[in-house]
């Protein structure tokens, strides 16, 4: 590239940096989410509606509803139920987590397991924690398998 023209493509790409999106506009929000609301973006104990499937052409049905950690702005999206701006104590989570967890859900048992381990409001019961654990991972579930 010959000398004289190496100031002028120089001075092109530069301006084009301050030109772009990325610099003009304000922090990156994720869409539908209106900025500066921090409540959206605690993680709850969400229990999703039941899905309406089919079997063939006359057969409809609810599925069992299921529970899932997310923030509290997916799982509003989503039609999902959650207990809004209260402390974690153990029959809460637990009215979540031990439903799916006696029917077998590896991940549901972790989390009584952490339910237990931690107490939320109660003394923890190690003994109870190690039982759930003990359950999910024999299912092969890797966090409770550490």
């Amino acid at each position: 590239m010959p000398r004289r023209l190496l100031p002028a493509v120089l001075a092109a790409v530069l301006a084009g940096f301050g030109s772009g999106p990325s610099c003009t506009s304000g922090p990156a929000v994720p869409l539908g989410a209106a900025p500066g609301d921090a409540d959206d973006l605690l993680v709850v104990d969400c229990l999703l509606p039941p899905q309406i499937r089919a079997l063939g052409q006359r057969v409809t049905y609810l599925a069992a509803r299921r529970a899932v950690k997310t923030s509290a702005a997916d799982c509003r999206a989503a039609g999902g139920e959650y207990v809004a701006h209260a402390r974690a104590n153990q029959a809460s989570a637990l009215a979540v987590w031990l439903p799916l967890a006696k029917q077998g859900d590896a991940t549901a048992q972790h989390y009584v397991g952490e339910i237990f381990e931690k107490g939320l409001g109660l003394p923890p019961d190690y003994r109870a924690a190690a039982h759930w654990y003990a359950l999910a991972a024999e299912q092969g579930y890797a966090p409770s398998q550490l």
